[in-house]
């Protein structure tokens, strides 16, 4: 079962802000007995489209209100309850600081302590699961300005996988966004305060599958970044009820009216439940971004990962003078392999559109103000050098 909850405290801090996205998202899963694919390909698709869908455009869109980004993607062999526990529990935060953390995976009935569900990391570690509410409280305590838990797992001991077809549109180029855009990822994140409790299926239910344009991921999650998607094109409003209400109703009508999932399991609904607790409050003062520090010599992916996604958007604000985003992408430099070539991704997919040598490219993103956001999608090092470098962009829209 898909679930996330949100805690807001409003603080009018004009500090440095950060915005901190953990992923824990298990794509080693080679199958389950049920579904002969597994679902390890699928969540390798599901951590795609929650980068390039959901995670770079609020990047993008809270960047220039001097939220610094910090990322820590946790997923094949590094998605394990040891590292969960271990990075919940030592994340250093301030307190204008957001949160968000995202579970792909296994998940258990946590029977008669919640209704959100224990974390099942491995599949199968039976004796090292991990509650999703102490997550979400051990984050909240840290005393931030907004917290986002989110668990995509099962809440049924016996769940099944279903089949369905949401429309969803590929994109094969690049990411666009608007001042209207940013607006009211802005709205949906600065301007409210309270808690807001979320889970993808009501107990008793399992969480389900799906195909789509996109590839196979789960339903909750795609009509959730369709929903998303339709509140930063304007065709929705920018309000966490009237979301929520829209991709229940989706979720269910497409589980109650699959013939597949029904041959499986007649009479099978699942429902999306929450607890609204949101009010509405005073935007924090935007801050210039502080420049980000930029160290090489190891070879933590996950850490140089981070480390650049924070540069690239120092890099490409608007709100730093242009010679510090030069001296910024100067800085990066020595990360880099010699004769290292970018390759530029589509917002969907793994296909490459632009090669373009390393300083070629940190000269554009530099000087050059189309952009929005770049952020990493993969990278490969070699004695603490970045030998392989893919990412995607977000540009600015003139629409």
């Amino acid at each position: 079962m898909f679930i996330f909850v949100l805690s807001f405290t409003l603080m009018t801090d004009i500090q440095a802000k950060t915005i901190h996205w953990l992923t824990f998202i298990d794509t080693t899963d080679k199958g389950n007995g049920i579904d002969n694919s597994g679902v390890g390909e699928a969540d390798k698709n599901t951590r795609r489209l929650l980068y390039s869908r959901w995670i770079d455009v609020v990047n993008a869109s809270l960047k220039d209100n001097g939220y610094n980004i910090n990322t820590i993607d946790m997923y094949d062999g590094n998605a394990t309850p040891e590292n969960c526990k271990a990075i919940v529990e030592s994340l250093d935060c301030d307190t204008s600081d957001i949160v968000v953390f995202y579970y792909v995976g296994h998940g258990t009935e946590n029977t008669g302590k919640s209704r959100f569900p224990l974390l099942l990391f491995e599949n199968g570690s039976h004796d090292r699961l991990i509650p999703l509410s102490w997550i979400h409280n051990t984050l909240k305590e840290k005393g931030v300005k907004l917290t986002i838990t989110i668990g995509m797992c099962c809440n049924d001991r016996q769940g099944a996988t279903g089949r369905t077809m949401p429309t969803f549109s590929r994109n094969y180029g690049k990411a666009f966004i608007n001042n209207g855009a940013t607006e009211a990822v802005k709205e949906m994140f600065l301007d409210c305060k309270g808690d807001l409790l979320v889970t993808s299926a009501s107990p008793t239910e399992s969480s389900r599958g799906c195909d789509s344009a996109l590839g196979e991921t789960d339903i909750f999650t795609l009509h959730f970044l369709s929903q998303f998607t339709n509140i930063t094109s304007g065709k929705a409003e920018a309000d966490w009820q009237k979301m929520l209400e829209a991709v229940k109703k989706n979720v269910y009508n497409d589980v109650k009216n699959s013939d597949e999932v029904q041959k499986k399991q007649p009479g099978a609904t699942q429902t999306p439940i929450w607890e609204n607790n949101l009010t509405s409050t005073s935007r924090p003062r935007g801050t210039k971004p502080t420049m980000p520090k930029v160290s090489g010599g190891n070879n933590d992916k996950s850490e140089y990962i981070s480390m650049l996604n924070d540069a690239f958007a120092y890099i490409t604000s608007s709100n730093v003078d242009a010679m510090e985003r030069i001296r910024c992408a100067d800085k990066t430099k020595p990360l880099f392999a010699g004769g290292l070539i970018v390759k530029v991704l589509t917002q969907d997919g793994n296909t490459v559109v632009e090669r373009i040598p390393i300083e070629k490219y940190l000269g554009r993103i530099s000087t050059n103000r189309m952009y929005q956001n770049v952020s990493v999608a993969d990278l490969e090092l070699d004695n603490g050098k970045v030998n392989s470098l893919y990412v995607r962009e977000v540009l600015k829209s003139r629409k």
